[in-house]
């Protein structure tokens, strides 16, 4: 049998992209500060007749201790609180004619961290545009596992004529925060993409006296299966044809059959 004519044209594609991506991020949240606030924390600066906020402050016979001075710090120290009394004013005229704008900030002694005035070390200062509320922040530079003394200060100054009960400015805190321990996430995420691709083999033997003619046609097609779906070993291929002692032919099925594809084979007889 000599073989006279093997044409082969065969394409498979088949495009399986898996992506499993295991994320695992380290990330510390933001935890309160037990506060409860007393009577007496809402008072003013002995020389500027400012308003402040005592949140913690045991000195000169203060005795305010609304947090606690056993209290662990980290990374910064956060106040968001509430003004009222201001109306719409969000500036004030100084006794040399000058303006300022109205503002807020933290001062203190906390560990190693210390402040006094405005944007010193870490203490940004919060602009106050009338009534509404702010959030007061403290960028600390060392953690700490006390504070010996926390004041939600103010450029406020009550009018000589008035008192701070009179004056009706009241500044009530929301919530005091700092950074708490670390914590962990991951996440998972799987993508599958698939090619479709349909192609035709065709192989053609003749025998000596071309009496038959062996016809092979392999149609080869992937729908969007995912890879786990390819049994690891292929189920035997129903109908397969002889050998036609064509080596080439031989081994193009071989493959086939190994890479689980279906063959349909079709036989006619020349008359």
């Amino acid at each position: 049998m000599k073989s006279k004519k093997f044409i082969t044209a065969l394409t498979t594609a088949v495009s399986v992209l898996s992506l499993s991506a295991m994320g695992i991020s380290a990330y510390a949240d933001d935890i309160n500060i037990p506060y409860t606030a007393s009577s007496k924390a809402l008072t003013t600066s002995d020389d500027t007749n400012e308003v402040r906020l005592n949140l913690c402050n045991t000195w000169g016979g203060s005795n305010i201790e609304d947090i606690a001075t056993k209290t662990s710090v980290s990374e910064k120290i956060v106040v968001n609180f509430t003004v009222e009394g201001l109306g719409t004013t969000s500036t004030k005229t100084n006794s040399d004619g000058t303006t300022e704008d109205l503002c807020a900030y933290l001062i203190g002694s906390v560990g190693m961290n210390s402040a006094w005035n405005p944007n010193e070390n870490g203490n940004a200062s919060v602009k106050l545009n009338g009534d509404g509320d702010y959030t007061a922040t403290w960028n600390l530079n060392d953690d700490s596992e006390t504070i010996d003394s926390l004041i939600l200060q103010s450029n406020i100054k009550i009018d000589e004529d008035k008192t701070l009960a009179t004056s009706g400015i009241k500044i009530k805190v929301n919530y005091i925060s700092t950074v708490g321990e670390g914590s962990t996430a991951s996440t998972t995420a799987t993508a599958t993409d698939t090619s479709t691709t349909t192609e035709t083999t065709s192989a053609t033997t003749t025998t000596a006296d071309n009496a038959t003619t062996t016809t092979t046609t392999v149609n080869v097609t992937e729908n969007s299966a995912p890879a786990s779906s390819i049994p690891a070993t292929p189920a035997p291929i129903a109908n397969a044809p002889a050998p036609t002692g064509d080596s080439g032919i031989g081994t193009a099925l071989t493959a086939m059959a190994l890479a689980g594809v279906s063959v349909i084979a079709m036989k006619k007889k020349n008359k």
